[in-house]
């Protein structure tokens, strides 16, 4: 891996060790450790004016972040190695690196130095975008409660790629995520401070979804679309968030006109303590391979009856005190689908999951307490 140095100035840096541990952990998350292309297993570090710029990719995502730092010119090395290294040292306060004129660089914290093989910065990915096509800023907690919201309904089924991502779009004011895997679909929303013209969707994909989240927290963030170097077309999303940038490429496909198959609101609804139903989940669990095969929901006098039967092992059931505005036919929901909801929902603080019921063959409109705005979900029934 090693190469000689193409720069007229050899790489040299010196920074607190906490914050490049911090920095290259971050970047690294979209790095892979084994990869047919060398320099994408690698960070870069490149000095500036007073800051070290640490960049990763793995050519559809880009990661970038900065801390205080000193030193000149710019090099990469091993993303893995070097993590691994920094965090062995992290009782050091500061660490330094310097590279020889083949390449190698050497890092030195305290009483400790180890080598790394390194690849020349100029060799490294660029993400060039086009022009901005729309943006938002979102106060605090807002980018994980759109995107961490619907992120469990993302589809991991490759033969529709174009499920693999979360839809994002522009309409009426309202920045809408929405997410499904064709059993189950999440939709969150929330209103722009200023008025925005209606933007058609953007796949923002899964793994480029959960590193926006774990960069961002409970804190602020901005998204914004852009358009590819050709301009035709939105192609890439840039999160930007406790200091970290992430741009990801789009995925090229069409999401399915998902408001075709969001249920409208019904006489019949159920409203269930979101702790009561996790309760009686696990409890259904019991019977068989977890919670994958069909907990039953039947009418009870004051509440609802929820079982689950498995031929081999038997059944499990449980009575559930609850809110039910009018008797309904008994139906089936896959119950961990319906755990991973109820989680999310006392997520956002919602006491309560309210579905509403048409027919035992029709998806489920389910909605958190009523104070709680923004949030819908659906879900398919299984058969009972």
């Amino acid at each position: 891996m090693t190469a000689k140095k193409t720069d007229s100035v050899l790489f040299r840096a010196e920074a607190t060790t906490a914050d490049l541990l911090r920095a290259v952990t971050r970047v690294a998350a979209v790095t892979e450790r084994r990869n047919t292309i060398p320099i994408l297993g690698c960070v870069e570090l490149a000095m500036g004016f007073g800051t070290i710029a640490v960049r990763g990719t793995d050519l559809d995502i880009e990661v970038r972040t900065e801390i205080e730092g000193t030193g000149e010119s710019a090099v990469c090395l091993p993303a893995c190695r070097l993590r691994d290294l920094l965090r062995a040292v992290s009782h050091v306060e500061r660490v330094s690196f310097e590279a020889d004129e083949n390449g190698a660089v050497t890092m030195t914290a305290g009483e400790v130095t180890a080598t790394m093989n390194s690849l020349p910065a100029i060799d490294f990915p660029n993400m060039t975008m086009g022009n901005k096509a729309w943006g938002a800023s979102l106060a605090e907690g807002v980018l994980q409660f759109l995107i961490g919201g619907v992120s469990h309904a993302i589809s991991r089924e490759e033969t529709r790629y174009y499920l693999n991502g979360i839809c994002l779009e522009v309409k009426d004011g309202i920045l809408i995520a929405v997410a499904t895997d064709g059993h189950r679909l999440a939709k969150r929303e929330t209103g722009l401070p200023a008025k925005t013209a209606d933007q058609g969707n953007v796949i923002f994909p899964r793994k480029a979804a959960a590193l926006a989240v774990q960069y961002a927290g409970k804190g602020e963030a901005t998204i914004t679309a852009h358009k590819g170097v050709a301009g035709d077309r939105v192609g890439f999303v840039e999160v930007i968030a406790d200091g970290v940038r992430l741009r990801a490429k789009t995925i090229d496909g069409t999401f399915p006109d998902w408001r075709r198959v969001v249920p409208v609101a019904s006489n019949t609804v159920i409203a269930i303590e979101t702790k009561v139903l996790r309760r009686a989940l696990k409890l259904s669990a019991s019977s068989g391979y977890g919670m994958v095969r069909p907990t039953k929901f039947a009418f009870e006098a004051d509440g609802v009856r929820v079982s689950s039967k498995d031929p081999d092992f038997g059944e499990a059931r449980a009575k559930l005190g609850c809110e039910v505005s009018a008797k309904f036919d008994e139906f089936g929901l896959n119950g961990r689908y319906l755990d991973e909801l109820a989680a999310s929902m006392e997520r956002i603080g919602s006491k309560t999951m309210r579905m509403h019921f048409t027919s035992p063959g029709a998806p489920l409109r389910i909605v958190p307490d009523e104070a709680i705005a923004g949030t819908l979900n659906v879900l398919m029934p299984m058969r009972v």
